[in-house]
Order: C-alpha cells, then structure tokens, then sequence
C-alpha cells in the first residue's frame, strides 16, 4: 500500500482518488479552492444548475460510466436531437421533412468535409473545434447528453464515494512545491507521499515540476497552450429560442445550448441558455479576433441578442465568466507517466489519451489511480 497524494480536486482528481483507494492505496486529495469539481461544477440559483460553460456527457463515455457504477441512483438523462440544432445560415443539421438535406448533411459530416458548414458547426458543437471523432459519432448517434442533475449533481456522486470510503478531501490547501517525499504547502505546511498525482492543470503541473526538474520539463510541456472562451449561462423566464435546443456560429466558434430543452426535467417552465465563445485571443488561435476578454464577450452578448431576442427582459439569475480555459493541450502528446521516476503521475484532459474535455479529465485519472505502483520506487 502506497501514501498518495493527489493535487486537484476536479473530476481527473476525483477519479484517480477512487481508483487509487480501490486499488487499496491511502489516499488524500488538496484542492486548492474552496469546493470540489474545478471546471466541471456548478451553482444553483434561483432554482437553476448554472455551470462553467456549456458541456455535453458522452453516453458510455468514462464519466458516464463512472457515475453510473458508483451510485445504485438512476441516471437519468436526455441526449441533444440534431433536428433540433441549427446551424446559423444554414438549417438545421437535419431538418424534418427534407430527405434529401438530411441525406446530403450526413454524407458531408460522413466525410468530414472541412470547408461544409453543417461540418464545421458539429465538430463545434461536439468538441470546441478539437476534432474528435468519438464525440462526433456520438452526437451523430444521439449519444451527447444533458443530466437532470446538473455538474453539482455528477461531481456530488464523485465526492460522495469518497467520502464513503474514507478518503480526505481537504479544501483550501494549495501546493507550493514538491520535494523528495510529498509537497510543501503555501503557508509552510508538508505533507509525506510516495506517489503524487498531479490533478492540478497544465499550467500549475508544469510550474511545479520545473521547479524539480526544468530541462525535463521543458521537454515534456514545450509548445504547450490553453484555449479560454467567454460564457453566459442565464436562467430565463422566457423561451427566446422557439424549440431549438442549440444554434451554432461555425465562423465565430460561438454556440446557445438550452438545457431545458434538452432535458425537461431540469424545469417546469422558462429556459436555461449557456452560451460560449471560444478561442480569438492573442496566442489561443492563428487568427487574433478580438483585442482583450472584454470585446470576445461583447460579442458574445450581441450573439445572444441577435438569436435570443429579448433575452436581457426575462433574466432570472444568471453567471458571467469572461475568460475561462475550456481546452488545454501541446503539440507533443504528454504521457501520464512521464516523471513517474519521481513518483509522479500526470492527470487531466490534456494528458494523451482517445478522449478530449471532461472524459478525458476522468479516464486519465482513472488510469493514474490503477497504475500507482509505476511510479514506486
């Protein structure tokens, strides 16, 4: 039995936690916020589940799955319906009553035609521009999904296991540095491990191990880079997108989802839109479209306005973050185990592996918890 230490509790942290402690491993997980989750959480207000930015669940995906095995609870859940998904200035991607549309959409997406709008805009939708082919098919098979639970709900069952089998989540702890057996804390506090399990993010990972071993660090981390969006999640009292569950601007990497629509069961009434705009900042995308975060969510407020007309008049409570990271990766593919030598594992949507945003966050740290003993000395 190994003394792990993992650093970040959002959902890679959470998953390497339970599988290590399965694994029959002491565990104890830091965060550095003051709740669990990182991007993946929410905040009810007003009797709506306000979350980071919009995000679909793969049926079967590992989230999926994890949350499913640790809670006897049903999952319930409602996928997203392309005859309900419009692409601005091009339909709906499969549009009721038009055979040949729809036959002529699939055969472009099928193809993956990258100048086809229809396939621009589903790859937006699916995956923010990272092109991944798993989360295509899944939302060409109706297999993207909205929870009735909301982030708070699916982190909830994570924290929950945990809790169950005794591992410590402890808030409110950031990590200063890593040393031979464990970390420092700021404030000068140290913690012992034998394996550490970095859950942190790309960039707190990076400064950390550069701090142990900067040659290998550059080496592991160079070219790496985050893309930020802009987002608007609104709780409204009003239906502004007229049985649409989700418009997509392609040439403005711009999305509205609206939850309820997707899934009724999140309300009786009124909608629930989360809106994102991604990428356009200096050092995010090769083309520089707006000068600061400010402007990108201008924009994006003038999104909302020209498809959600009169959106601003039937606010309920709504959330505003105007640069959050959505994607983070490197042009070399970083391997989990890269510093394992330092009993040191790597967690997170950015470490490689088949799937991208929050599946990836939970298969990485999944794998992170089984293989403890590689990174024993």
């Amino acid at each position: 039995m190994a003394r792990v230490l993992v650093v970040g509790a959002g959902l890679a942290g959470l998953s390497a936690a339970i599988d290590a402690s399965a694994n029959g491993h002491h565990v104890v997980v830091l965060e550095r916020s003051s709740k669990v989750g990182g991007r993946g959480t929410s905040q009810n207000q007003e009797n709506f589940s306000l979350s980071y930015g919009p995000h679909l669940i793969e049926k079967k995906g590992p989230l999926w799955q994890l949350c499913r095995r640790l809670s006897r609870r049903k999952f319930s859940s409602q996928s997203i319906r392309l005859d309900k998904v419009e692409i601005l200035g091009h339909g709906m991607v499969r549009p009721k009553g038009d055979i040949s549309k729809v036959i002529e959409n699939k055969t472009a997406i099928r193809q993956s035609d990258p100048s086809n709008k229809i396939v621009q805009g589903v790859s937006f939708l699916s995956s923010w521009n990272k092109k991944n082919s798993i989360r295509n098919k899944a939302l060409l098979k109706s297999k993207l999904l909205v929870s009735n639970e909301g982030w708070i709900g699916l982190v909830g069952r994570l924290a929950a296991a945990l809790d169950e089998i005794g591992v410590l989540i402890e808030c409110g702890m950031e990590v200063d540095s890593i040393h031979d057996y464990g970390v420092n804390l700021k404030g000068g506090k140290r913690i012992e491990a034998d394996v550490i399990i970095l859950a942190c993010g790309l960039r707190k990972a990076k400064q950390l191990i550069s701090k142990l071993d900067l040659n290998r660090s550059k080496e592991v981390f160079s070219k790496s880079k985050s893309v930020t969006a802009s987002i608007i999640e609104v709780g409204l009292d009003s239906k502004p997108l007229r049985g649409r569950q989700a418009i997509v601007d392609p040439d403005n990497n711009a999305a509205i989802i609206d939850y309820i629509s997707i899934q009724p069961r999140l309300s009786a009434s009124g909608s629930h839109l989360s809106a994102i705009l991604v990428g356009g900042l200096k050092g995010e995308d090769e083309e520089i479209r707006y000068s600061s975060k400010e402007e990108r969510m201008e924009k994006l407020e003038k999104f909302l306005d020209s498809q959600a007309s009169g959106w601003r008049k039937h606010i309920v409570t709504q959330l505003k973050q105007e640069r959050i990271t959505v994607l983070e990766s490197s042009e070399n593919r970083i391997d989990g185990f890269s510093f394992s030598d330092l009993g040191i594992i790597l967690a997170g949507s950015w470490v490689d592996n088949e799937y991208i945003l929050s599946d990836a966050a939970v298969q990485s740290g999944r794998v992170a918890g089984k293989n403890i003993p590689k990174a024993m000395n």
